[in-house]
């Protein structure tokens, strides 16, 4: 049953090295055949602005094959932009030292350059681009063992991609939480960030691919002890393709922990010298200083105390060449005074800021009070117009009413006015009437009466006439009462 494990492990393990092998040597051409057409793109382009970015790309493209060409084309990509005064390129420009930097281990440098890189971003209004910045500053502070400060500067770069749905670089923001998180030996908060960062990645193309996360998971699961997680998660690394130098190290150094956690240190050491291998090609410094560090606590394990030695005086030398660990602390003071200046100058930015808000809350203030006053003459206005308006409509009521009573006496009137003009015509009526009385009946007594005095003139017998005489005055003395009595009606 032994002999079958054994034999098991060497298969796997003669897997991992032709897997290794022929991912790396495609990982190599896809890399030949990237620079090739960018160093011919170069050659042809005429754009200044244009060139900066091809170098920014070539910077990159060397990154783990050609330390001294990766710095380079940086670095000319950074004078060429300054003499353009193209202000995106310088920033990238100095992001790319930082990432040259920081792939040999000089961290102090890669620091110095990322933080320029931010300085430049900022002053130029470019937000949205700070992010990468401070992911990258978070991510150095890490490394070097300033987690409190690290997650100051990822916590901004998570605000940041939010605020403009960045999300590969929010995706990285969160993975270097989780790594925060394992630091601390937060294993539930270090998972939980490190599957968010997956999910809001949705497998865009960008540094968080398949690889990194693998590569974080198993890590993870390592420090919890939960080893056949963590293999699981390394071996995933080792199947896909065009996974960085790095993670191929940092995978094969898992794994070869895994070895050791069960005791099979001849297959921990094997692994880590195909990691070894890797790092001398790739100028992968950084993850070298380990690989000889895991390489000397093999040897040990297995008493070779000779090569142990050796290995741990390879790791020692690297580390004080590339990182200034020296007893003497260079590298953290050296930090310490750019993480300051950083501090100096943000709070000179704060400062502004407040003075700025200071003098916009002044105007604000003014603006308040003259709004407070206009309200308030609005208001009393408002308030002037509504009594107004009460009052009006009281008076507009009165004379309704008022309205009302004439109206009512109009019909009154014109009722009287019917009433007394029937009446007036009535009594014409009767005028008619009289006159027409008056004029036959009355005149005709006195006809008669005239008449009868004309005869008395003339003769000499008066008595017959003086009879008929008081006859007709009588007569007329009927008519008259009629008369009267016709008026009184």
């Amino acid at each position: 049953m032994a002999v079958m494990i054994k034999t098991g492990k060497l298969l796997l393990l003669f897997f991992l090295l032709l897997v290794n092998k022929a991912n790396a040597q495609q990982l190599n051409n896809s890399i030949d055949s990237l620079i090739k057409r960018t160093v011919k793109d170069l050659g042809e382009e005429k754009n200044d602005s244009i060139r900066v970015r091809l170098m920014g790309k070539l910077s990159y493209s060397y990154q783990y094959v050609d330390f001294k060409k990766s710095f380079l084309y940086a670095d000319s990509a950074l004078r060429l932009a300054k003499k353009i005064d193209y202000k995106i390129g310088i920033a990238k420009s100095y992001n790319f030292l930082g990432l040259t930097y920081a792939t040999i281990g000089k961290l102090d440098l890669a620091l110095i350059n990322y933080l320029a890189a931010l300085k430049e971003n900022e002053k130029s209004g470019i937000e949205a681009e700070t992010a990468k910045n401070l992911n990258n500053i978070g991510e150095t502070l890490i490394k070097i063992g300033d987690d409190t400060t690290g997650i100051k500067y990822i916590n901004r770069a998570y605000r940041v991609n939010k605020k403009y749905n960045n999300k590969n670089s929010m995706a990285i923001s969160l993975s270097l939480m989780s790594e925060v998180y394992l630091y601390r030996a937060d294993y539930k908060n270090a998972l939980s960030h490190l599957y968010e960062a997956k999910k809001t990645s949705n497998h865009t193309v960008g540094a968080f691919d398949d690889g990194y996360f693998y590569n974080k998971l198993g890590k993870i699961y390592l420090k919890q002890g939960n080893l056949d997680s963590a293999f699981y998660s390394f071996k995933k690394v080792l199947n896909i393709e065009d996974t960085e130098p790095d993670q191929k190290i940092n995978t094969l150094f898992g794994l070869s922990e895994i070895a050791i956690a069960r005791s099979d240190f001849n297959e921990s050491e094997k692994l880590l010298e195909q990691a070894l291998e890797i790092a001398k090609k790739s100028n992968a410094r950084l993850e070298l200083i380990r690989v000889y560090k895991g390489l000397s606590d093999v040897a040990y394990q297995k008493n070779e105390l000779k090569n142990s030695i050796s290995y741990l005086n390879k790791s020692t030398s690297l580390k004080d060449s590339l990182l200034g660990f020296q007893t003497s602390g260079q590298i953290l003071n050296s930090l310490n005074k750019i993480i300051n200046e950083q501090k100096d100058s943000e709070n000179d930015q704060l400062r502004l800021e407040s003075e700025i808000k200071q003098s916009e809350l002044s105007k604000q203030n003014t603006i308040l009070i003259i709004l407070v006053i206009g309200i308030t003459i609005s208001i009393t206005l408002a308030i002037i117009a509504m009594f107004s308006f009460r009052s009006r409509n009281r008076a507009y009521t009165k004379l309704n009413i008022a309205n009302e009573i004439i109206q009512k006496q109009n019909q009154n009137l014109e009722q009287s006015i019917e009433k007394r003009t029937a009446t007036i015509l009535e009594k014409n009526k009767k005028l008619k009437d009289l006159a027409y009385f008056n004029s036959h009946n009355v005149r005709k007594h006195l006809a008669n009466i005239l008449g009868l005095i004309f005869l008395i003139k003339e003769e000499g017998n008066n008595k017959e006439y003086l009879n008929l005489m008081e006859s007709e005055s009588k007569s007329l003395d009927e008519t008259i009462k009629e008369i009267n009595k016709m008026i009184h009606q």
